[in-house]
């Protein structure tokens, strides 16, 4: 079965986004893993320990030595290091490693026109690689 695809665009700030989007994730019971860039991590792993201040988001960077613990997002620079195939939020310019491995995908587009260039040649490659795709507006 093809890989669902979903692109979110035209974010204002993709990380903050993201946030609503890995807590919407994580009720899903999927396992999920964030591919964040190396540049934007600490930024992701503060975000989520305050994203919501009555609720937690289990998360950390996956270093691939310790094991998962149900639950828990794994943030990490690399998606093909994941050790699971269940839900990957890209949060990177490229294509993520093995992603049409994964059940699902989400796809943050921010508003930069580089990256926005970049979504859309991903998006090309998922089209014709077969995935189910479906496009959202992250503006408001």
């Amino acid at each position: 079965m093809a890989v669902q695809v979903s692109f979110y665009s035209d974010a204002a700030d993709p990380l903050h986004y993201a946030c609503r989007l890995v807590r919407r994730a994580l009720a899903s019971g999927k396992p999920v893993g964030v591919c964040v860039p190396a540049a934007s991590a600490a930024r992701l792993d503060a975000l989520l320990w305050s994203f919501e201040a009555t609720e937690f988001i289990p998360h950390r960077r996956w270093d691939g030595a310790t094991p998962p613990v149900p639950g828990e997002v794994l943030l990490v620079d690399d998606a093909a290091r994941l050790p699971h195939r269940g839900l990957l939020l890209n949060l990177c310019d490229e294509m993520p490693g093995d992603a049409l491995g994964f059940e699902r995908v989400l796809e943050v587009i921010g508003q930069e026109p580089e990256r926005v260039q970049a979504g859309r040649a991903r998006y090309r490659f998922y089209q014709q690689s077969g995935a189910r795709l479906d496009h959202f507006s992250a503006a408001g």
